[in-house]
Parts: C-alpha cells; structure tokens; sequence
C-alpha cells in the first residue's frame, strides 16, 4: 500500500502511521490560529480607535502633551484594555504618529506622549 492524497485519516491511524492523540494537537492548533487571528482583529481595530479618540481629544504639539491613564479610562468602556491600549501607542510612536518623552525620563510614570506638528 501506499499513501497518497486520497488516504484517509482512519487508514493512517489503522496503519500505524499517525495515532489517535494526533488529531487532538491539530485541533488544538487550528483553534490557536483562529484565536491568534481574532486578537490581531481586535488589536487592529484597537489601533483605529485609539488613533480617533487621539484626533479628537488632543491637538497637536509639544504644549499639549498627555499620559496615558486619561485615554484608558475613556476607552474602557469600549472594550479596550490597558495592554491593547499600551500596543496602539506605541504603534503610532513607531509610525511617527505620537512622540513622547521615554529616553529623557527615569520613570515610566513620567513618560508623556504628544502629537507632533505639522512641518
């Protein structure tokens, strides 16, 4: 016998080839990339919110700087959790939507974001 793409699961099994307890991890896979997939989804939309809510609150400029706690108690109560927020943020200081003041402070606490101006 040989084992082509028509072979069945059950042959396999009967043959020795893959046992029972095989199929299990698979699944257990399968259902770990659809979770990883949803929390990408999620993180992505979390990204437009924080980048809205940003928009509309703050105004451009180094005088108009913010922590983060304000934006994470108004953004609770849409489902967004601190370390999504937290994500978002620093995603928009690596595309050079926000700028802040981590390598100048000793104290994450006293770390302020700020959208920079228009040049």
């Amino acid at each position: 016998m040989s084992i082509t793409t028509q072979t069945t699961l059950a042959e396999l099994i009967s043959l020795g080839i893959i046992k029972p307890a095989q199929l299990d991890t698979w699944n257990r896979r399968l259902e770990r990339g659809a979770e990883r997939k949803a929390d990408s989804l999620s993180q992505e939309r979390c990204h437009q919110a924080v980048a809205f809510y940003l928009g509309a609150t703050f105004k451009p400029g180094f005088e108009n700087r913010f922590r983060k706690k304000p934006i994470e108690k108004a953004l609770l109560s849409s489902g967004i959790s601190r370390s999504m927020m937290d994500k978002s943020i620093k995603h928009l200081v690596e595309l050079g939507h926000l700028v802040n003041n981590a390598e100048l402070v000793n104290n994450q606490c006293h770390t302020r974001h700020w959208i920079p101006e228009a040049e």
